[in-house]
């Protein structure tokens, strides 16, 4: 597998997991999360778990880059766009109780 792919794959996965923990700190700060939100918040962190160790034991198992990356990059957009629909529900919240 290309090393230079994995590493951007890595980073992404990173970054989306960075996020879930900056949200999900801002949201028992706040008061404002729910059961539902924090179960919602924990599914994504482990889909994210799921997505490292498979890239991990890909790369170790010399598996073919092209079917690992289509299945992560899937994986990871639909989880990208639950998390952003997510976000954009939460912060509208407020706003529909004015």
């Amino acid at each position: 597998m290309p090393d230079k792919e994995i590493e951007q794959l890595s980073e992404k996965l990173e970054m989306l997991a960075a996020d879930l923990r900056k949200r999900t700190r801002e949201f028992h700060e706040t008061g404002s999360f729910t059961a539902i939100r924090d179960r919602f918040l924990r599914e994504i962190e482990k889909e994210n778990d799921a997505w490292r160790a498979r890239i991990d034991q890909a790369a170790k198992n010399g598996d073919g880059w092209a079917y690992v990356k289509a299945s992560l990059r899937r994986d990871y957009e639909a989880a990208a766009h639950d998390f952003s629909e997510f976000v954009t529900l939460v912060v509208a919240e407020p706003i529909k109780k004015m």
